[in-house]
């Protein structure tokens, strides 16, 4: 099993684009499967430079509704439009951001309704030994501090629950490896969630944003001692974590700890 990040927020590699986005290509040996397509600008492009062509990817999944994680589908359908694309319902409802009464959009500007669209709610097995998580429940409401995420239904804004929120649950021969797009529903929830459906108590790893860059410290505390105390063999510092907390994590497990870039890859 391999994954590699094809769209970060960072990259120190010339060729590459980075961009405020995530995407990992997940390879079994027998599947690819594409999890988030970033903005849209880096995606092809980082492809052709991994010589991964985009004609040999089955799947996609979205790991929830807003564009730095929806953008690049539009340009890859060009190139392959034959693909499944696994995503729950809520992420196609108009989404936004509000900080200090300034409101702005940040949800899905790709309709589609042309793809071969497959809506699931609940965890599905999109691949042997890959779990589609379905909802996440929000059982610790200490990771639940966000509130300036909106979506709008029939009209109407409301606190965005991220029933949408999304992760992928990799079976390995060490463990459960956790990967996720933004972790909106709380990375410990997310943890929790797999090894309760997969009946994997063992964490191998972690890949994927965490979103704790504008976490409270007692959060970004709490959070990295749950973690720290699963010993799992890596855990990656990507997209909307945060260099801060990233450091946090450092602190309490050194060298296992691994700030991700555009091509970081992960074989297990």
């Amino acid at each position: 099993m391999k994954i590699t990040i094809i769209v970060d927020n960072y990259t120190t590699k010339k060729d590459f684009i980075a961009e405020h986005g995530f995407s990992a290509l997940v390879e079994t040996g027998e599947q690819n499967i594409l999890f988030d397509t970033g903005q849209g600008r880096a995606l092809l492009h980082n492809l052709k430079i991994k010589n991964i062509d985009p004609k040999n990817i089955e799947i996609i999944v979205l790991s929830h509704g807003h564009y730095d994680h929806t953008g690049g589908i539009k340009n890859f359908s060009k190139k392959n439009n034959q693909f499944e694309l696994f995503v729950h319902p809520a992420a196609l409802y108009p989404k936004y951001q509000i900080i200090k009464e300034v409101k702005k959009s940040i949800g899905m500007k790709t309709n589609l309704s042309g793809f071969n669209t497959k809506f699931y709610v609940d965890p599905v097995e999109i691949s042997p030994g890959i779990i589609y998580s379905g909802e996440i429940p929000k059982t610790n409401k200490w990771e639940q501090e966000e509130t300036m995420y909106y979506r709008k239904i029939k009209n109407k804004l409301e606190n965005d629950p991220f029933q949408d929120d999304i992760s992928l649950y990799i079976i390995a021969d060490k463990g459960l490896v956790v990967l996720t797009g933004c972790a909106h529903s709380g990375i410990i929830n997310i943890i929790n969630h797999g090894m309760k459906i997969t009946g994997i108590n063992k964490l191998h790893g972690i890949i994927g944003g965490m979103h704790l860059k504008n976490a409270s410290n007692k959060r970004i505390e709490r959070t990295v001692q749950l973690i720290a105390g699963m010993n799992p063999e890596f855990v990656s510092i990507s997209h909307c974590t945060g260099i801060l907390p990233g450091m946090e994590f450092v602190k309490k497990m050194g060298e296992r700890v691994i700030f991700t870039e555009v091509s970081t890859e992960f074989n297990f």
